[in-house]
C-alpha cells in the first residue's frame, strides 16, 4: 500500500495535480533551528507568480494536530531563515483523509497570517494521486451576542411577581428558548413617582441559526394568518416584519397577559440608569447552558448587558492591551463604529492607539467613553436634572518602565463663547416635544442633524493629550486635525473654547427656559 512517501515521490513528478503551474523545487527540503528543532518540508516549489509553496502531505487525519503544529513550524523557520515577507510565501496541506483534520484546519486558517489552502487527495486503487478536490471549511462558530431590545415587566405587589417568575419560566421552557438572562430587580430609592417597585427584567441572546427553526416551530405569532401585512395599494417592496427576536418578546409577553401590571422596553442603556437610580438587582437567573458551566457571576452578567457588545450605543468601557492583537484591533474597529458622525474623536483615538502601541506593546489601556446621540437631550439633562449626561471620552494608557508613563485621552464638549442661543432659534416652528423626541432609543440620531443642533448651541467636541511622567511635569496638549485629516499638537492657549459653566453663566434665560419645556416633555422613572 503507498505510503507518504510514495506520495511525495509521485507528487513531484505530476505538480500540477497540485496546482497548474508549479516549479519543482526541492523535496525533503531542510530547515534549520539554532533554537530547537528544525523540520524538513515535504515538497517546496514556486507558483507562476513567484511565491514560495509549502506542500505538506497527509496519508490520513490520524496526525492532525502534528500536521498543524510542523506547518507553523515549517511556515515559521522558512520566513525567518530566508527574510520572506508572510505575502511571499504560502502552504497547502494535502490528505486523503479530512474527517478528523476538517475543523482543526479550519480554525487554523482563519487565525493564522499566510495563505493556506487545504486539498483532499483522490488515489485510485493503487493509492497513486489522480486528482485533488477543495475542501469547504467547515463553518465558523457562531458568536454569542445580546439582542438589544429588552422586556421589562413591572409590579406593585412581589407576590404578583413571584407568580409571574414561575410562569415565565414555563413559557421559555415551552418555546425552547434556552440562553437568555432574566434579572429580579426591586426599586430601593427615594422617589415617590416610582410606582411600580418591583421589576422582572428579561434578556435574550440573538437566535443562532440553529436555534431558529426550532423555535419558530412554537411562536404562536408566526403561525397568524392576520399577522402579514397584505395591501395591495401598498409598495410590494415595503416590509414591517419585525426581527425574529422581537416577535419571541412579544410571544412571551402576549403568553403572561393577566400577570403584568404594566410593561416597557428596555436597552443596556436603560438598565444602565436604573441601576443609577435606585434599582438594585437582587438575583439573575441564568439559561444560557454553556455560560453556567463557567461559573459567571452576577456582576459580570451586567457588565456584559450594558457593554457596547450587549447593545450599548452611549455608554463604552473595556480594558486592553497592545500584546493581545486579537482584543486590540476588535476594540479599535468597535470604536470606529461606536464613535461614527464625530471624526475628531474617531480619527483621534485612532492615531492615540497607534501612538501607544509605537511606545510599547505591554502597555495597559482602559476606556471609559459616554457618547450619548442628542446634545439637547445633554444640556437638558446637565442644567435642568443634575444629571450629568454630556459627551466625555478617557482613555487612559499605563506604560510600563522605569520610570512608568502614563498618556491620557481626554475629550468632551466646549462653547465657543459668542453663539447664544434661545427657544425660537433651537425649535423654530417644530413641536417641543417632537423635537426632543428626535433622542434614539435604540440607534444614534443622524450624524448631520447632531452636529446642525450643536452649531446652533456654539458647542463642538475637544480632544486633549496629557502625559503624566515621574519627575517631570504634566504636559497637557490639544488635539486638532488639519484639511487632511492629520492629527496635529498644539500648546494650550488662552484661546481655547469655555466650559459649559460659562455657557450657564452667559445662557441664563435660555436654560431656563430648555428645562421648563424639557420638564413638560418628559416622564422619568428614577
Amino acid at each position: 500500500m503507498i505510503n507518504e512517501a510514495d506520495i511525495r515521490d509521485f507528487l513531484t513528478q505530476h505538480l500540477d495535480i497540485v496546482e497548474p503551474n508549479l516549479k519543482f523545487i526541492k523535496k525533503e527540503f531542510s530547515l534549520e533551528n539554532s533554537l530547537g528543532a528544525g523540520g524538513r518540508i515535504d515538497i517546496l516549489a514556486k507558483d507562476k507568480f513567484g511565491f514560495f509553496v509549502i506542500i505538506e502531505i497527509k496519508k490520513n487525519d490520524k496526525t492532525t494536530r502534528q500536521a498543524l503544529h510542523e506547518l507553523q513550524k515549517y511556515m515559521a523557520l522558512f520566513k525567518t531563515n530566508y527574510g520572506l515577507a508572510t505575502h511571499k510565501c504560502r502552504c497547502i496541506l494535502l490528505s486523503t483523509d479530512w474527517h478528523e483534520l476538517l475543523v482543526p484546519f479550519s480554525e487554523f486558517s482563519r487565525v493564522v497570517d499566510y495563505q493556506i489552502d487545504g486539498y483532499q487527495l483522490i488515489v485510485n486503487e493503487e493509492g497513486i494521486p489522480i486528482g485533488k478536490k477543495s475542501v469547504q471549511l467547515a463553518p465558523e462558530g457562531e458568536e454569542k451576542f445580546i439582542f438589544p431590545i429588552h422586556n421589562i415587566f413591572l409590579y406593585e405587589i412581589i407576590e404578583n411577581r413571584k407568580i409571574a417568575i414561575e410562569k415565565l419560566e414555563d413559557i421559555l421552557r415551552e418555546l425552547e428558548i434556552t440562553n437568555y438572562y432574566v434579572s429580579i430587580i426591586n426599586y430601593e430609592g427615594d422617589s415617590e413617582n416610582v410606582i411600580y417597585l418591583f421589576a422582572i427584567y428579561l434578556v435574550l441572546d440573538i437566535f443562532k441559526a440553529s436555534e431558529k427553526e426550532r423555535i419558530q416551530k412554537n411562536l404562536n405569532i408566526l403561525n397568524d394568518d392576520s399577522y402579514e401585512f397584505d395591501n395591495e395599494d401598498e409598495d410590494e417592496d415595503i416590509n414591517i416584519k419585525p426581527l425574529f427576536e422581537e416577535e419571541a418578546l412579544s410571544e412571551i409577553t402576549n403568553r403572561l397577559i393577566g400577570l403584568i401590571d404594566t410593561m416597557e422596553v428596555g436597552t443596556s442603556e436603560k438598565l444602565q440608569g436604573m441601576m443609577s437610580n435606585g434599582w438594585h438587582i437582587n438575583k439573575i437567573y441564568q439559561g444560557n447552558q454553556l455560560f453556567q458551566n463557567l461559573l459567571i457571576n452576577d456582576e459580570e452578567i451586567i457588565k456584559e448587558i450594558i457593554s457596547f457588545e450587549g447593545g450599548n450605543s452611549v455608554v463604552y468601557t473595556s480594558v486592553t492591551t497592545p500584546k493581545i492583537q486579537p482584543s486590540w484591533k476588535a476594540i479599535s474597529e468597535g470604536l470606529k463604529h461606536f464613535l461614527y458622525g464625530n471624526d475628531l474623536w474617531q480619527i483621534g483615538y485612532d492615531w492615540f492607539f497607534k501612538k501607544v502601541e509605537s511606545i510599547s506593546r505591554e502597555a495597559t489601556v482602559n476606556f471609559r467613553i459616554y457618547y450619548g446621540s442628542d446634545i439637547l437631550f445633554s444640556l437638558y439633562n446637565y442644567f435642568c436634572r443634575g444629571v450629568s449626561y454630556l459627551p466625555t471620552l478617557e482613555i487612559v494608557a499605563q506604560i510600563p518602565g522605569e520610570p512608568n508613563k502614563t498618556i491620557i485621552l481626554v475629550g468632551s464638549v466646549e462653547w465657543d463663547g459668542h453663539t447664544f442661543p434661545n427657544a425660537g432659534s433651537i425649535f423654530h416652528e417644530h413641536n417641543p416635544s417632537e423635537l426632543f423626541y428626535k433622542q434614539k432609543l435604540y440607534f444614534k440620531e443622524e450624524a448631520l442633524y447632531e452636529l446642525l443642533m450643536m452649531n446652533k448651541h456654539g458647542i463642538e467636541y475637544s480632544l486633549f493629550e496629557i502625559t503624566i511622567e515621574q519627575n517631570t511635569q504634566t504636559l497637557i496638549k490639544r488635539l486638532e486635525l488639519e484639511e487632511d485629516d492629520t492629527v496635529i499638537l498644539l500648546p494650550i492657549t488662552d484661546e481655547v473654547g469655555l466650559s459649559l459653566e460659562d455657557f450657564f453663566i452667559h445662557n441664563r434665560g435660555y436654560i431656563e427656559e430648555l428645562c421648563y419645556i424639557g420638564g413638560s416633555c418628559f416622564h422619568f422613572v428614577s
